[in-house]
């Protein structure tokens, strides 16, 4: 069984493309050196000021360690504030 770290963001107080880049670059590098990691999924909606983080670990106790790293409101990232910092379990994947 896998978990998931979600990580909802305000993104609307950054450039799209500088945060397009951000992501590839620099989050998406990051993540897959955490031990446990097994994928992860970034989701932008510039226009609505929103951004979704999947990050799948092999146990729940990789998956809490991110979430429970990233705190509401924290700023991760000029014009980036998180808004919602949880874990889920992977019940299906496809």
């Amino acid at each position: 069984m896998a978990y998931t770290a979600l990580i909802t963001v305000d993104n609307s107080g950054e450039e799209p493309e500088a945060g397009r880049r951000g992501l590839r670059e620099e989050l998406t590098p990051a993540m897959r050196a955490l031990p446990g990691y097994q994928s992860c999924l970034f989701l932008t909606a510039y226009e609505r000021g929103a951004g979704l983080g999947v990050v799948v670990f092999e146990t729940l106790e990789q998956a809490a360690g991110l979430a429970n790293s990233i705190k509401v409101g924290t700023n991760i990232h000029p014009g980036v504030t998180v808004t919602a910092s949880e874990v889920m379990e992977v019940s299906a994947s496809a």
